[in-house]
């Protein structure tokens, strides 16, 4: 009579501890060399990462190399080189930096475009106006992004944007289950009421032009979040300078220091 049952526990068992194996697997550090030539385009290109201290650049490559241990990037119509592999991993690397052992459970691969794209995913058309994409229905679990948005987003700093960490940014605001401006994982729930707050009075400020914030922030709260986030990573002393409540809540929100 107990034998199932014992069966059962086995079965349990077993699970669980491949479920903890794979969890510690992507978790823990990576054992091998960091590539110089990862290092020397992460000192380049990302700002984020030069503004780190030794040990933070070293947790910063352990984490690089985290992420691309479990997302695939692939190119479509394009190799990919290791410009674009680092310039990827530090768009996801950038905003969670501060939360130990992060994982983008809704993410599997990152698939890259050589230029914009259009809603059917064809480059070089005159509605190819996609920049970047979080993937739905069929391509669920993917994040689409443009080769031409995502090296803009490094190489101009004037503009406040980068279209990567937008993307990155909408997968984070949906891993409650929707991208509503309100990520109920980095936002502890007594904040959420002055966060919306916050929110609602600077869209209506985009709208009547008395805001340097992109106006497609005013599209809808999940755009905002996405659009501001771009400029408080990018930019973030300007960000400081102009939104100091924003700016209080987004360090709250990403744990990022005051400094």
């Amino acid at each position: 009579m107990g034998s199932p049952f014992i069966f059962l526990f086995v079965v349990a068992a077993i699970a669980s501890i491949v479920f903890i194996a794979n969890i510690r697997d992507w978790a823990k550090i990576p054992s091998r060399r960091f590539p110089d030539i990862w290092r020397k385009i992460l000192s380049e290109k990302i700002e984020f990462y030069k503004r780190l201290d030794p040990s933070e650049k070293t947790l910063f490559e352990y984490k690089v190399e985290q992420f691309l241990r479990y997302c695939k990037i692939r190119g479509v119509e394009t190799s990919v080189t290791d410009e674009d592999i680092i310039l990827i991993a530090s768009s996801a690397i950038i905003p969670i930096f501060a939360f130990p052992d992060w994982k983008y459970r809704m993410l599997d691969e990152i698939i890259l475009y050589p230029d914009n794209f259009n809603e059917n995913y064809k480059t070089g058309q005159t509605d190819s106006l996609y920049l970047g994409l979080v993937g739905f229905g069929y391509l669920d679990r993917k994040l689409l992004i443009s080769r031409k948005a995502l090296f803009e987003g490094y190489d101009n700093f004037s503009d406040k944007r980068n279209t990567c960490i937008h993307e990155f940014i909408h997968l984070i605001d949906k891993e409650d289950g929707k991208i509503d401006g309100i990520p109920e994982i980095l936002l502890p729930q007594k904040y959420t009421i002055p966060w919306m707050f916050l929110m609602n009075r600077e869209i209506r400020r985009i709208k009547d032009g008395y805001s340097d914030i992109h106006p497609y922030a005013a599209k809808n709260a999940g755009e905002f979040l996405a659009v501001i986030s771009e400029y408080f990573f990018e930019r973030p002393d300007d960000f400081r300078h102009e939104h100091p409540e924003l700016f209080n809540a987004m360090r709250i929100m990403f744990k990022q220091p005051l400094h």
